[in-house]
């Protein structure tokens, strides 16, 4: 049975609640199990990691800020019919003299029970939250919170034993926090660990807030046409160069930057030169930022095996088609079915592309006719799918527009078609193109494509009609056949016997 919302009963939410060393932040996850949508996302700063490197103890109003939090944070997991709640607590509540006081009064006040990760705990949760985006990540994990950085390899679907090192930009902030010291401690902290000589060279899968700051920022220097972090990648000699260009600012002169809270930005500074370190050591072969981090993880890790190991493009797909196709789910497979013999050497990467294509192909139709193509073009490549890259994006949307029509929509497409490959373009076109005639002659109805076969040979593209369903035909039809064939540079021929 499909992981769809249709197998789940409503009240099934997720609540995590995660009590960092500079923020408290509540998420609640619902709708499908393996791609789950974010139905709350609620930060606060209560800066809890404040002073610890000089006192040894959790800030005082801090420790008064997260409790407030905290209080709100259950009353809202109850009022939207959280089923599960799960709470942690990282490095600050880890490692200060009071850390367990703090998790007592938590207890007695809030009634809610806090896990405190180990540092390897945190590590693990890290890299599972990369999975939970990106299946088939492999590297290494770099999550940068406000005491620590956790860093752990990735590979076949499992997180290797990490490591913590207290290299957070609070435990800078009150001391020397001078380039020359971050970078020395940062070096040292690196210098233990045994097993990342032998992760050079590999992909820095980028977690954390503060560095995806460093994102956005390349983001807009660049103009890049696609504001979705999940999958943004950038080269080590971009990073580096960006880095140094951001450590040597002062916070002031950052303030202001899109997207980037200003708290945030009092720290990028830091936590470039943490970044730059940590790259230049690695030499990674390119820096891949994720979405996703700990609360992710933490979830994933509640998933049962097989639940983990489902496609999460293919759940998300399902789950969007579920609330907005016509017809549900299953049409999308048929149409997957009847379209297949054109694409016969197909690759596993098409073959799954063209799979979610076909689940997507019927999301727009709520939308005005005049703005079905351009709207579930700009639909699919902002939607919150996970599992998929930017490239892939942009061939899906372009699929889903082409099903609606063959010419509008080239005004959006070209905003960002420097993302994608002329092949993939190509790809996306067919994919399209062949969606649009099966809908054309089923009406994108269940079951209403059996019986007609779809075939190509060499030289034509070829219709096979039934007598009996003769009447399916007409020039809609035929006008849509000659498209696909157009698009495949053959001629089309309609059989019927």
């Amino acid at each position: 049975m499909p992981d769809t919302p249709s197998t789940r009963a409503a009240s099934d939410r997720v609540a995590v609640i995660d009590v960092g060393s500079n923020s408290v932040r509540l998420v609640i996850f619902g709708d499908s199990l393996r791609a789950p949508l974010t139905m709350l996302n609620e930060r606060a700063f209560c800066a809890l990691g404040q002073g610890m490197a000089r006192t040894g103890q959790l800030n005082p109003d801090g420790i008064e800020a997260a409790i407030a939090t905290l209080k709100r944070f259950r009353w809202i997991a109850g009022a939207t019919g959280v089923a599960r709640t799960i709470a942690f607590a990282t490095a600050a509540v880890r490692d200060a003299a009071d850390g367990q006081a703090f998790v007592k009064r938590v207890k007695r006040e809030c009634d809610i029970r806090l896990t405190v990760l180990t540092g390897e705990e945190e590590s693990r949760y890290a890299g599972m939250g990369v999975l939970f985006g990106t299946p088939d990540a492999t590297g290494v994990v770099g999550d940068l919170g406000g005491s620590s950085l956790e860093l752990a390899p990735i590979g076949n679907g499992e997180v290797g034993p990490g490591t913590t090192l207290s290299l957070g930009p609070l435990q800078f902030m009150d001391g020397d926090s001078q380039p020359e010291r971050i970078r020395a401690a940062t070096l040292e902290a690196l210098d233990r660990i045994n097993w990342l000589p032998g992760a050079t060279g590999q992909t820095l899968h980028v977690v954390g807030g503060t560095w995806r700051a460093v994102a956005k920022l390349d983001m807009s220097a660049r103009q890049y046409p696609l504001n979705v972090i999940q999958g943004y990648e950038m080269s080590a000699d971009r990073a580096i160069a960006l880095t140094r260009l951001i450590a040597r600012q002062h916070p002031e002169s950052l303030s202001g930057a899109e997207g980037i809270a200003d708290r945030r930005l009092q720290v990028l500074p830091t936590a470039s030169v943490v970044l730059e370190t940590l790259v230049e050591r690695l030499a990674p072969d390119r820096l891949h930022f994720s979405a996703h981090g700990v609360r992710e993880g933490a979830y994933l890790d509640t998933l049962k095996p097989k639940q983990r190991r489902r496609d999460p493009l293919v759940a998300a797909a399902e789950a969007m088609a579920l609330h907005e196709a016509r017809f549900g789910v299953e049409v999308g497979q048929e149409v997957f079915d009847w379209i297949a013999p054109l694409f016969p050497a197909d690759d596993a990467r098409s073959a799954r592309l063209r799979m979610v294509a076909c689940i997507l192909s019927d999301v727009g139709w709520r939308a005005h006719p005049d703005y079905r193509a351009t709207q579930s073009f700009r639909r699919v490549l902002r939607a919150p799918l996970i599992g998929i890259g930017h490239p892939e994006r942009v061939l899906l949307a372009t699929a889903v527009m082409r099903r609606y029509s063959h010419k509008a929509g080239d005004e959006v497409l070209d905003e960002v078609r420097a993302l994608v490959s002329p092949d993939d373009l190509k790809l996306a076109e067919r994919i399209g193109a062949a969606i649009r005639l099966a809908h054309t002659l089923g009406g994108g109805a269940p079951g209403a494509l059996a019986g007609i076969g779809l075939a190509m040979t060499d030289t034509a593209l070829v219709l096979d009609v039934p007598l009996a369903l003769q009447p399916v035909l007409g020039d809609a039809v035929e006008t849509r056949l000659f498209r696909v064939a157009r698009a495949f540079g053959v001629a089309h021929q309609i059989r019927v016997h």
